[in-house]
C-alpha cells in the first residue's frame, strides 16, 4: 500500500484526551506508524503519550461552552444551543480545512473525518476532487433522544439534517454490524460503501499489572474487592443499574466498593442515587483522569462492568476492550455488539437494565478467584489477537486507500 497524505477533518488535542478522542488518536497514531502522513486542522499531532493530561488548562471557549452546558437556567434550551454551536463549529471547520488544503503544496489523497451531525467535508471534496471519509460510532439523532437534547421539533430536524448529511461521503466506516444494517436500511446507503471496522485497544498501555502495587498507588485499601466501571456519565451507559445492584452484592460480598471512572452529564444524579440507597460509602466518584492512568484503575479491580441499556445501532465498546486488554474479567449486558464477551470467554454477559442479575454475575466472579483469573486470560488474549489498535489501523487504511482509488 502506498503513503498517503491524509486530512483529519478535526482539531486533535493530544495533551488532553478525553473518552470520545481516544478513538481517533489511536486510528490517527496507526495509520502514522505504517507510514502515512496525517494532517490534522491543528498541528498537534503526533506527540507522545508521556504528554496526556486530563487536568490541562482548558481554553476560554471550552470554559464557557461547559459552563453553557451545565446551567440550569438554559438547560430547557440545551438542545438548541448545542445545534447552534455544532453549525458555528461547522463553518470554522470547513474555513480552516479550505485554507489548509488551499496552502498545501501536496494533494491530499483524502479527508478522514469522526462522524458528526454536519458535512462540510463533503464541499471540500467536490471543490477539490479529494475522496472523503467518515468513520461513524452512533446516530447523533438518537444520541439527542436517549438524552432527551430536545423536544420533538428539534430531535426532527437533527434527524432530517444527518439523513441528508450522512450518505455524502464516499466511503463510510462504522463501528459495529448493526449500524451498517441501520444505515442502509434507514439512510438508504449501499452496502459496499460501509465497511464494518470494530474499536480496539493500546495493549500496551492496557495490560495487567501487579494488583498490590496499584491500590498503593491510588491509595486504595488491599482489604477490599474492587468492581470498576470507566467511561462517560450518560443515560446509556446504564450506571444506574451498577448503583442499584450495591445492595445485592454487599449482602454476599460486604468488603466491597465500586470505582466510577469519568464525568458527565449524569454525574450527581448518580451521587444523589448512591445517597438515597445509602450506599455513597462505598462508592468512589474520580471524575475525568488522564488516558495513561485509566489502566490503574482497571488494574486495582476484580470485577470490571459495562452495564448498558439496549441501542438500535448496538455497540462496539472501547472500555469493553480495554477491560479485556487489563486481563480483567467483565459483567456485560446482553446488547447488540457485546457478544465478544461469550466468543472470548471472557466475561458474563446479563439482561440489560437487571441490577439482580448483574448483581448476581459480580458476586460470582468476586467468590470465585479461579474464575475470574481464567476470564481475565481469555479476555487478554481475545483482544491481543483480535481487537489491537494496530489490526484496526490496518483495516482502516485499506478503506482510506480504497476511497482514494475508486474517486482517481
Amino acid at each position: 500500500m502506498r503513503e498517503m497524505n491524509i486530512l483529519f477533518c478535526g482539531q486533535l488535542e493530544v495533551r488532553s484526551l478525553r473518552f470520545g478522542s481516544v478513538h481517533i488518536y489511536e486510528v490517527l497514531k496507526g495509520l502514522s506508524k505504517l507510514g502515512h502522513n496525517i494532517v490534522p486542522l491543528n498541528s498537534g499531532f503526533p506527540r507522545g503519550e508521556r504528554e496526556f493530561d486530563a487536568n490541562q488548562q482548558l481554553s476560554a471557549w471550552t470554559r464557557v461552552k461547559n459552563s453553557v452546558y451545565h446551567s440550569r437556567i438554559l438547560r430547557p434550551i440545551m438542545g438548541e444551543i448545542t445545534l447552534l454551536w455544532l453549525f458555528l463549529y461547522e463553518i470554522y471547520i470547513f474555513i480552516s480545512a479550505f485554507i489548509l488544503i488551499a496552502r498545501r503544496r501536496r494533494r491530499f489523497d483524502v479527508i478522514y473525518r469522526r462522524h458528526t451531525l454536519f458535512n462540510s467535508e463533503y464541499l471540500l471534496a467536490k471543490l477539490f476532487g479529494i475522496p472523503s471519509v467518515r468513520e461513524v460510532n452512533g446516530i447523533v439523532a438518537d444520541e439527542a433522544k436517549n438524552t432527551k437534547g430536545g423536544d420533538r421539533v428539534l430531535l426532527w430536524v437533527i434527524d432530517r439534517i444527518e439523513r441528508f448529511s450522512m450518505p455524502k461521503a464516499d466511503r463510510i466506516i462504522v463501528v459495529t454490524p448493526r449500524l451498517k444494517e441501520l444505515l442502509h436500511s434507514e439512510y438508504g446507503i449501499e452496502p459496499n460503501r460501509i465497511a464494518v471496522i470494530q474499536n480496539g485497544a493500546n495493549t500496551d498501555l492496557f495490560k495487567p499489572a501487579d494488583v498490590i502495587q496499584v491500590r498503593d498507588e491510588l491509595n486504595l485499601r488491599q482489604d477490599c474487592s474492587y468492581i470498576c466501571f470507566v467511561g462517560i456519565l450518560v443515560q446509556w451507559q446504564g450506571i444506574e443499574y451498577l448503583i442499584n445492584s450495591i445492595p445485592f452484592v454487599l449482602s454476599e460480598c460486604p468488603q466491597t466498593q465500586v470505582i466510577i471512572v469519568g464525568d458527565g452529564q449524569m454525574k450527581q444524579e448518580l451521587i444523589n442515587l448512591a445517597q438515597q440507597i445509602d450506599v455513597s460509602d462505598k462508592v468512589i466518584f474520580t471524575g475525568m483522569v488522564p488516558y495513561q492512568k485509566v489502566p490503574l484503575y482497571m488494574n486495582a479491580s476484580d470485577v470490571c462492568v459495562a452495564p448498558k441499556v439496549g441501542l438500535r445501532s448496538g455497540y462496539s465498546p472501547l472500555k469493553l476492550c480495554e477491560y479485556m486488554a487489563c486481563g480483567k474479567p467483565v459483567v456485560a449486558s446482553r446488547a447488540s455488539g457485546l457478544e465478544i464477551l461469550e466468543d472470548s470467554q471472557g466475561g458474563i454477559l446479563v439482561e440489560p437494565g437487571n441490577s439482580f442479575e448483574l448483581a448476581t454475575a459480580i458476586t460470582r466472579l468476586l467468590q470465585d478467584k479461579e474464575l475470574r483469573n481464567q476470564m481475565g486470560e481469555n479476555a487478554r488474549k481475545y483482544v491481543v489477537e483480535n481487537q489491537s489498535w494496530e489490526s484496526v489501523a490496518n483495516r482502516v487504511a485499506e478503506v482510506l486507500s480504497d476511497a482514494g482509488s475508486k474517486v482517481r
